[in-house]
C-alpha cells in the first residue's frame, strides 16, 4: 500500500515548531526536518514507481532505453543484486532452471545495453535457445552463428559457444570409410567428448548501435560487459583430457 502524508498537518507542525523557541521545540524541529527528508525521498520513489507502472512496451524485462540506475533497480525489486559499479548492474536469475546473470550497462546513467550471460558453461544451453524462440519467434537474421531479432528501437542477439569440454580416450576412432559415399546428416558432437557451452542473449539500444557505426574504433567505446554482451569478448575455452591416471585441463 502506498505511503501518504497529510500536507496540511505537516505545514502546521512546521509553523508551530518555528514559532516555538522552547528547547523541546528544537528537538521537534529536528524531527520535522527528518520527516520532510523521508517525505521527499518516498515521494521521489513513488514518482519513479508511477513512471515505471505507466510505461508499457518495455525494451528489456521491465526497463526502457535511457532508464537510470535507480529506475532499473526499482524495476528489479525482488531480484538479488549480485554486482554494482558506476556503469553496470548485475543480478542473478534463472531461465529454464538455468542460472544466468542479468547485466545492465549504462553510459552517463542512461541504459543502453542489457542481457543475459552464463557465468559458467552449461550442458543444456539448447533450453535457452528454445525459450528465446518461444518468446521472440523466428529470428530476422543470423550473424556469426547467432540469431538476430531487430526493430527500429532494439537489436536482440542470441548465441552460444563451447566453454568447456571433457575428452575421454578410446581404443578406436571414427572414420567415414565407404560410408563417405552415402549422403547423410552431419553427426552432432564427437564420440568421447562432452561439451558445455556459454550463452549470450543481448538486447541493445538501436540508437547506441547506430552510433557505433560512426566512430573509428567501436571497441574503444564499449565497457567490459558491453564487449561480453556484444559477443566480441569471450571466455577462454578449456578442455579436460581424462586418462587412467586422472586428468589434465588445458586451454582449448
Amino acid at each position: 500500500m502506498p505511503i501518504t502524508f497529510d500536507k496540511q498537518k505537516i505545514r502546521k507542525a512546521i509553523t508551530a515548531g518555528i514559532r516555538d523557541s522552547h528547547p523541546t521545540a528544537i528537538v521537534n524541529k529536528v524531527s520535522i526536518v527528518f520527516l520532510l527528508f523521508v517525505f521527499c525521498f518516498i515521494g521521489c520513489v513513488q514518482k519513479i514507481g508511477k513512471t515505471l507502472s505507466s510505461e508499457g512496451n518495455y525494451h528489456f524485462r521491465k526497463t526502457k532505453w535511457g532508464y537510470s540506475q535507480a529506475m532499473v533497480q526499482l524495476s528489479e525489486q525482488g531480484t538479488r543484486l549480485d554486482f554494482r559499479k558506476e556503469n553496470t548492474l548485475i543480478y542473478n536469475e534463472r531461465i529454464a532452471d538455468i542460472p544466468l546473470k542479468i547485466v545492465y550497462s549504462f553510459e552517463n546513467d542512461r541504459l543502453r545495453a542489457a542481457g543475459y550471460l552464463t557465468e559458467t558453461p552449461i550442458k543444456n544451453a539448447n533450453l535457452i535457445h528454445r525459450h528465446a524462440g518461444d518468446v521472440l519467434g523466428e529470428p530476422n537474421d543470423r550473424i556469426s552463428g547467432g540469431s538476430v531479432w531487430a526493430d527500429y528501437e532494439t537489436l536482440i542477439y542470441l548465441n552460444g559457444y563451447v566453454g568447456f569440454e571433457k575428452k575421454s580416450p578410446g581404443r578406436y576412432e571414427d572414420n567415414p570409410g565407404l560410408l563417405e559415399r552415402i549422403p547423410k546428416k552431419p553427426r552432432k558432437g564427437t564420440p568421447g567428448t562432452i561439451s558445455y557451452s556459454h550463452v549470450v542473449w543481448t538486447y541493445v539500444d538501436q540508437s547506441f548501435f547506430r552510433q557505433l557505426h560512426e566512430v573509428e574504433d567501436p571497441l574503444a567505446e564499449l565497457s567490459f560487459y558491453e564487449k561480453r554482451l556484444l559477443d566480441v569478448l569471450r571466455r577462454q575455452a578449456m578442455t579436460q583430457y581424462l586418462g587412467p591416471g586422472g586428468g589434465i585441463t588445458l586451454p582449448r
